[in-house]
């Protein structure tokens, strides 16, 4: 028996997304915090005076406003606020692909080779450099990047992306963009939930994530999970709040009777994940499961389900709605 897929080009960011499961996707807490008082909400402001932003390694000094801004991994934040950024985040030839309509023009910082590559930061000449977790600044590096441009590290920028924008917009002198596109996504949820009412009453979600080797049940908590559970509200199966919660736990082929949710998302890890997501296809436990039988399996694009901010949170809640909503 087949069940019906949403077929998409999906590549996961796989470097950034095994640091994040590596340090623990469970992650909650932001500790981030602006000196300043927020900026009026009117366009961008200009820095007149020296601002001083404590971050999770320290705090820097901005004399005037970023012109030139490098974020890796947050370009979906600068693009939000209407800033192109002087460089973008890859791995490889591997982008984030649903932002390239956008950045196809902006050069690489290529982390491919076990870190940045100093020369290639150098080259773009930054006047701010913002860092999306301390799992890429280490006390060494802090001070390499800090000695090409004041450098802001966020704790974990992902798991609260509203906090995120809201950083970064006084950084940038663009709160008032990052106020409108919070508003906008509110409403967008709140406009969502109205439309899934009726779909989603008394029914069970999970997220899977086929990797080459791996098939994951998705946590709760992080990327797709706070979209889904918290944004949307729609109830998590009883597997992911009691296995994966917190965390990103593997889904054995033992363990994949219990999963007998109402409706399945599934992620895959590019195309060398095809041939595990086939052996489970393949296998009557599989077959046997409710969501499977009920053709409610969604493939999703896991290069933004596995990703977060204004745009990727949005895209989210547009599949949900095409899948669900008859």
């Amino acid at each position: 028996m087949r069940y019906q897929f949403r077929k998409s080009s999906a590549y996961i960011l796989a470097a950034l997304s095994l640091i994040l499961l590596i340090s623990g996707c469970g992650s909650k807490a932001n500790n981030n915090s602006l000196t300043p008082s927020a900026s009026p909400d009117t366009g961008t402001e200009s820095v007149s005076e020296p601002k001083e932003f404590k971050h999770s390694l320290g705090s820097i000094q901005l004399t005037s406003t970023p012109q030139r801004i490098v974020a890796p991994y947050l370009e979906d934040t600068l693009l939000t606020l209407g800033i192109k950024p002087a460089a973008k985040w890859s791995y490889g030839e591997l982008v984030q692909d649903y932002l390239e309509q956008d950045l196809k023009d902006v050069p690489k910082l290529d982390f491919s080779s076990g870190g940045l590559n100093k020369e290639a930061l150098l080259a773009t000449n930054p006047d701010l450099v913002v860092l999306y977790t301390t799992n890429m600044a280490d006390e060494e590096a802090y001070k390499q990047f800090s000695a090409i441009a004041p450098t802001y590290v966020f704790e974990d920028a992902t798991v609260d992306w509203k906090n995120t924008l809201e950083v970064i917009g006084e950084m940038t002198g663009t709160s008032a963009k990052a106020k409108q596109a919070i508003l906008d996504y509110d409403n967008k949820v709140v406009q969502a939930k109205e439309q899934l009412k009726p779909y989603v009453e008394n029914k069970t979600f999970a997220v899977i994530r086929v990797k080459p080797k791996e098939v994951q049940l998705m946590d709760g908590s992080y990327y797709s999970g706070l979209v889904l559970y918290s944004d949307l509200g729609l109830t998590p199966h009883k597997l992911v709040k009691e296995l994966s919660w917190s965390r990103a736990q593997p889904l054995s082929l033992e363990i994949l009777p219990q999963l007998d949710a109402d409706y399945i998302f599934v992620l895959v890890q590019g195309e060398d994940s095809r041939a595990l997501l086939t052996d489970y296809e393949n296998s009557a436990l599989w077959r046997n499961l409710p969501a499977v039988k009920n053709g409610h399996v969604f493939e999703m694009p896991s290069n933004y389900w596995m990703a977060s901010g204004a745009i990727a949170n949005t895209k989210k809640i547009d599949d949900v709605l095409n899948a669900l909503v008859k």
